[in-house]
């Protein structure tokens, strides 16, 4: 058979899987050394802007910053729930209030997963029941698909989000009516979590803004708790404690630059900070983009278009989200005036699910969305890539159809033109977001994908891309 013809250059080497795992593999390890993980504002966090210096300019990177800003960081140190003299395993609730040495004690109210709003809560510890997150069923996925790439039928038979999603449902907003209703305490249950899970440390998507103490607790110890409640013959009392000190910390954004032959610009970003050992969340999108800024650093100047920057945000986790992409746009002016297409990497995982208390590997990649911009060169350059490189389990939603999360809706709030590509498992706030739930052999695909789109993109017109004719 004879070779077709191609007009493609010829490419430097890609960074390999083996690398890019590697990379989450020392992040993770790296994150498990401090008992914040590498949470805002905090040593851990300033240990991985370190690695992530040290480890691009071990890729032969030179034009690197570490843009820092202030940053207001919680600490939580301890927490606890005791009711008739049990003591009862739980986990703070990111942003609530501290309570102080003694902690807080009064009755135990159970009020399901509704709150009455004529209800009397006031001095009260409430007990509430968290229904689970949305989790898509794969049937569903064609109504909201303007692509779906799904070459051995897998999604109809799969969901987005496993049994439990990524966050509640029905949460945070009990808590703010607990409080309006004179409630000192708040106890969320994840009662129909089908992995039993309760470290939950949510980005905005869950956080509370600090009001009341809060805590979580899991579905099976929570059963139990609310059967004592509605066994005992006069209300039961509780002490809750969360302790711990607000501090005036610094976060920031390490920025790899690759200059280009012309003004305009194009970036690639992700986040650093996580909850957790944040292996998907994101150590993952932290090494493919670290892959991508390799590369082109490698490749021949003269061929790169566009000014390229891969930043790598702090301060994902906090309000006026995405912080960390909002404070690059202050900070760095210039750039956004040349700023002509935007790439958002981040969570890529496999599809767990819940089952009888565990989290189960189904052997299958969590599906994920790339959103990508209302430009018909930009859309066609974005499904040849994923047919390419086999990015199977793969949606583009229609407009509107789901909203832009990530790194990169600070870029697209401000209308430039934005890929994201990102999944919502259901571990992805909680503890389990370890190494085993890494999708190793996707990450290079990833990565392919996007050099793929971005170069496609690289001899385009800043003007061609803004087109909206799709």
């Amino acid at each position: 058979m004879t070779k077709k013809p191609s007009f493609k250059r010829a490419r430097p080497a890609t960074t390999s899987s083996q690398q890019l795992f590697q990379w989450v593999t020392e992040i993770v390890e790296l994150t498990e050394q401090f008992p914040e993980y590498r949470r805002i504002g905090t040593e851990g966090d300033q240990a991985c802007r370190d690695w992530l210096l040290q480890t691009l300019k071990a890729q032969g990177i030179t034009d690197l910053a570490q843009q820092t800003y202030p940053i207001e960081t919680r600490h939580y140190h301890e927490w606890a729930l005791t009711v008739d003299g049990m003591d009862i395993e739980c986990f703070f609730m990111n942003g609530c209030a501290f309570t102080d040495k003694q902690g807080l004690r009064g009755e135990l109210v159970y009020v399901g997963d509704r709150i009455n709003p004529d209800q009397d809560l006031r001095g009260k510890l409430v007990v509430y029941d968290l229904k689970n997150g949305p989790a898509m069923k794969g049937q569903a996925l064609s109504h909201i698909a303007d692509y779906l790439y799904d070459p051995d039928d897998l999604l109809t038979q799969s969901s987005i989000g496993g049994t439990g999603g990524p966050a509640p449902g029905n949460f945070p907003a009990p808590y703010y009516e607990a409080v309006r209703q004179g409630a000192i305490g708040f106890i969320a249950v994840f009662r129909h979590r089908d992995s039993d899970a309760f470290k939950f440390y949510a980005d905005p998507t869950a956080m509370v803004q600090t009001q009341i103490p809060g805590v979580f607790v899991s579905g099976s110890t929570g059963e139990t708790l609310i059967n004592h409640i509605n066994q005992a013959s006069s209300p039961l009392q509780g002490l809750l404690k969360v302790r711990g000190e607000t501090s005036e910390s610094t976060s920031g954004n390490i920025v790899a630059h690759v200059q280009g032959q012309k003004s305009d610009a194009m970036l690639v970003n992700t986040h650093h900070d996580a909850g957790w050992s944040g292996a998907v969340q994101d150590a993952s999108g932290v090494a493919v983009v670290l892959g991508l800024a390799a590369f082109y650093s490698r490749f021949p100047s003269n061929y790169i278009q566009k000014d390229l920057y891969f930043v790598f945000n702090g301060s994902h986790y906090s309000w006026n989200y995405p912080f960390g992409a909002n404070k690059f746009a202050q900070m760095n002016a210039d750039v956004m005036n040349r700023l002509v297409l935007c790439f958002g990497v981040e969570h890529i995982g496999k599809r767990f699910i819940g089952k009888h208390g565990q989290l189960v590997d189904t052997g299958e990649v969590e599906p994920r969305f790339l959103w990508a911009p209302r430009n018909r060169q930009l859309y066609e350059a974005a499904v040849s890539a994923i047919e390419k490189n086999d990015l199977h389990s793969t949606i583009i939603p229609k407009p509107g159809a789901i909203p832009v999360y990530g790194e990169t809706q600070s870029y697209f709030l401000k209308g430039i033109p934005t890929f994201s590509i990102m999944s919502m498992p259901e571990y992805l706030f909680f503890s389990d977001d370890t190494l085993d739930k890494v999708a190793v052999d996707e990450l290079h695909k990833v990565m392919l994908t996007i050099l793929d789109i971005m170069d496609s993109a690289m001899y385009l017109p800043g003007t061609w891309l803004n087109l909206i004719d799709k």
